[in-house]
This record gives C-alpha cells, sequence and structure tokens, in this order.
C-alpha cells in the first residue's frame, strides 16, 4: 500500500492541531483535580476522541497519570480521573 503524497500532507497539517490540542489538555488537567477524559472534552471543547489520543500521548510521556476512578454523573459508569506528575 502506497502512502500518497496527499496523505503525508494532511498528516503533517494536523500535527500542530494536534501539539495544541496537548498543550490544552495538560493545562486543563494541570488546573484541575478529579477529571475524567469526558470531562476535559467538556471543559476545552476537543472531541472526547481526540482528548483520549492526547491523554495517552501525556501519559506515555509521563506528564500525567491516572489518579484513580470516579462515577460519571450522566452514565454512572466508572471512569478514570487524570492527574499531572509535572509542573
Amino acid at each position: 500500500m502506497a502512502v500518497y503524497a496527499t496523505s503525508l500532507e494532511a498528516y503533517y497539517s494536523t500535527a500542530e492541531k494536534r501539539a495544541s490540542q496537548r498543550d490544552t489538555v495538560l493545562y486543563t488537567i494541570r488546573a484541575n483535580t478529579g477529571l475524567s477524559s469526558s470531562d476535559i472534552a467538556a471543559i476545552t471543547r476537543i472531541p472526547r476522541t481526540s482528548v483520549t489520543g492526547r491523554i495517552k500521548e501525556l501519559e506515555d510521556e509521563g506528564s500525567i497519570m491516572k489518579a484513580g476512578t470516579k462515577k460519571d454523573p450522566v452514565t454512572n459508569i466508572t471512569v478514570t480521573i487524570y492527574k499531572a506528575v509535572r509542573a
């Protein structure tokens, strides 16, 4: 399967947006306690699927970690909450 120039251009054009979302998610976690990915999405207005990706990146680099769980008030499902580990 070949990767076409337009596919590469599309990927790299979104890199800046992903970096901005990453910074926003990290700032939101640092500024608030006990947030789930849904909470972060609601606060930042970033789609939850994008928030989940940025959380994974931040966890992988060690900037955030899982801090526990809580019941989501809307779904009543147990969700993971996050905290920042670096200032």
